[in-house]
């Protein structure tokens, strides 16, 4: 039994310096994936990706965050994306989802069947219509959309959105800061409104 009892002391003592070991080692190779991926303001892909999209190849399933200048987080992500045979540097995102929080707490989101990404230019531009929502409650369909990922401002063409005063629609919009960093969804030129006024039980 003394044997058995010995035997048993000493696996745990190797497993008191062994798991602790371990564990160092994993959080050593988090730390250092997110080093080799950091970023200051905008996304950034990994050379492998990198390598992939030069070659002329396609990302199934990619999924891009990244900070704005302000560090407000954003993310994209997206069925497929493949850059354009004759520019490595326009990339075409299919079945995109994304969204952006802002300083303030608000955050939009952003839907579109198709987008095309600049990666010089941090922008992505959607220009066959799309959708966004806003945490104020406004929900829009628009003709165009185009977002840059440095600085977080959006803008785009042809929206009609439905929200708390009821249903706009504008010519252009954009999303823009306002009284420090709060930021709002603007509507302009040949802007049109129609209120709905709270029925109050009547």
């Amino acid at each position: 039994m003394a044997r058995g009892n010995d035997h048993y002391s000493r696996t745990v003592a190797w497993l008191k310096i062994l798991l602790p070991l371990i564990a160092l080692a994993v959080l050593g190779t988090v730390f250092l994936i997110n080093s080799d991926n950091g970023f200051e303001a905008g996304f950034a892909f990994s050379k492998a990706d990198l390598d992939t999209l030069e070659s002329g190849s396609f990302l199934t399933q990619p999924q891009i965050s990244g900070m704005t200048s302000k560090s407000e987080p954003f993310y994209l992500n997206a069925e497929r994306i493949a850059p354009l045979p004759d520019d490595q540097n326009l990339v075409v995102i299919t079945a995109l989802s994304g969204g952006i929080t802002f300083l303030s707490g608000g955050w939009v989101t952003l839907l579109a069947d198709k987008a095309m990404m600049d990666i010089n230019a941090q922008t992505v531009v959607f220009d066959s219509g799309g959708r966004l929502e806003t945490s104020d409650g406004n929900q829009a369909q628009v003709a165009t959309l185009r977002v840059n990922l440095t600085t977080g401002e959006i803008d785009g063409s042809g929206i009609d959105a439905t929200g708390p005063l009821g249903v706009l629609s504008a010519d252009t919009y954009r999303i823009d800061t306002i009284e420090g960093e709060n930021r709002v969804l603007w509507f302009e030129n040949n802007v049109r409104m129609r209120y709905d006024l709270p029925n109050n039980g009547k």
